[in-house]
This record gives C-alpha cells, sequence and structure tokens, in this order.
C-alpha cells in the first residue's frame, strides 16, 4: 500500500497541474502501480495511454473491462494500443460462476427483460471486475467527459470517493478524470494529429448513422444523427430513459445507486 494521504490537500496540489499527461505522469510517479487508466477503448481512453506516454511514463498501468461480449473491433484496438506503446493492456473478467448463475436464472439475454434485469447482467460482467481492479488501487484514471451526458457534466477533475472492498472495508480511493472539460471533437483532434490507433467502429459511417458510444455487442447500436449521444446503448429502453439513465453503474456514485 502506498502511504501517501488522499485527502482535500492532495486534491489541491494535484490540481495546480493543468496538462491532463503531466497530471498522469505525477500520478504514476507517486503511486505507481496503485495508479491505472481504465478504458473500453473509446477516443478519449486511447488518448489518455498517448499523453502520458508523451509526459515520461513508458508503461503506465492500464486496463480494461472485459465482460466476454465485446466487439471483435474492440480486442483488435486493444492490440494495436499494445503494439505501438509496447504495454500490456490488463484485462478484467468476470466472474465465471457469477455469469452461469446468472444465466440459469434469468437466461442469456436478460437485459431485454427490464431496467433492472440490465443493470444486473452489467454488475456481474461490469462492475464487480472493475470493482476488484480498484481493490489493487489508489488511484482510478478514467475517460469520462462532461459533454457526454447531463450527468456525467457534474464529474469532477480530481475527486475522492470511497471505494468498498472485496474484503467490506471502505477506503479512499482517488477518481481522475483528466479531460472532463474536453469536448469531442478535441480529442479527435488530439487522436488524429498523433497517429493513435483508434476503434474502427467509431471511423464507420453510413447515412449519418454512426457509433458514438461502445459497449457490448448486443447493447450498442449505432444512433442517428438526430439522437443524443448514448441513444444507441440499451436501444429498447428508449422509450421511458433519458441519456442521463442510461449506465452501465461503473461511474455511478452511491447516491445515484441508491436513487
Amino acid at each position: 500500500m502506498n502511504n501517501i494521504k488522499i485527502d482535500q490537500k492532495l486534491i489541491e496540489k494535484l490540481e495546480e497541474i493543468s496538462d491532463p499527461g503531466e497530471l498522469m505522469a505525477e500520478l504514476f510517479r507517486m503511486f505507481g502501480e496503485r495508479a491505472a487508466i481504465g478504458t473500453s477503448g473509446q477516443w478519449t481512453g486511447v488518448a489518455l495511454i498517448d499523453m502520458v506516454v508523451r509526459a515520461g511514463i513508458s508503461a503506465p498501468r492500464v486496463y480494461t473491462v472485459d465482460t466476454l461480449r465485446l466487439f471483435p473491433e474492440t480486442y483488435d484496438l486493444f492490440r494495436e494500443l499494445e503494439k505501438k506503446y509496447n504495454i500490456k493492456i490488463e484485462k478484467a473478467a468476470p466472474d465465471f460462476d457469477a455469469i452461469s448463475r446468472m444465466v440459469r436464472d434469468h437466461g442469456e439475454s436478460l437485459f431485454f427483460d427490464s431496467k433492472a434485469k440490465q443493470e444486473y447482467c452489467c454488475k456481474i460482467r461490469k462492475v464487480d471486475p472493475n470493482n476488484k481492479v480498484l481493490d489493487t488501487l489508489d488511484v482510478w484514471i478514467t475517460g469520462l467527459r462532461a459533454d457526454q451526458s447531463n450527468a456525467r457534466s457534474q464529474t469532477k477533475r480530481i475527486d475522492i470517493i470511497q471505494h468498498k472492498q472485496q474484503d467490506g472495508q471502505v477506503r479512499p480511493l482517488l477518481k481522475v478524470t483528466p479531460l472532463i472539460a474536453w469536448i469531442e471533437e478535441k480529442v479527435k483532434e488530439y487522436v488524429s494529429a498523433n497517429d493513435i490507433p483508434i476503434h474502427k467502429l467509431l471511423e464507420m459511417e453510413r447515412d449519418g448513422w454512426h457509433y458514438a458510444s461502445l459497449g457490448c455487442i448486443i447493447c450498442t447500436t449505432p444512433i442517428g444523427s438526430h439522437e443524443t449521444r448514448r441513444a444507441g446503448r440499451w436501444r429498447w429502453f428508449n422509450h421511458q430513459l433519458n441519456d442521463d439513465h442510461k449506465e452501465c453503474g461503473l461511474h455511478l456514485t452511491d447516491k445515484e445507486k441508491s436513487s
């Protein structure tokens, strides 16, 4: 465990670093393997990897949650990133027994049945594996941006969350979103200018339809030019939910989870 105290004084010190790459580099210097970038392979996640490497961290810890239902193009992207930056992206997979019980009790496609069952599937396949990784971290670096939804616009650049470990203990963890204030076009420009590998589905467009957000292969569809950016996630709930409620649970606060 790292002996650096995670408190408001640390946040104030880190907030003095305006450059995203330098901020991450300082976090990796301070916390080493107890810091990691979590990415699903979307625009901001790949940009973060490039930025921290350019800032002098040659082998940053990077992980993804492999729900076992990702697009083939997602796995292709991770291989490209590993090759370009000479890194190994950790893949956090769900517990096999938990998946078996879920499928036995609710069926393979339970996420179509109700919002509660969709959230349960996301918990087993994504949230729980992510929490296991967080057990090993003091710093969780994410690719959230304020322009992704109204709920995400409230996200702080550097925040302290209370992480509950598998053993039941609760401890403070630093959640950092270096590009929270960047709009998508700015991220795309950075990615293009620095020749960063990108997800092939994010490049596709047909008659105005394109992917704006990526998750599991069944639960993600393209959106039209008339739709909001998360309309393609769990599309069958669009008639009853707005973007703020189209979440897997990974980035919800305890207050949001209980509401």
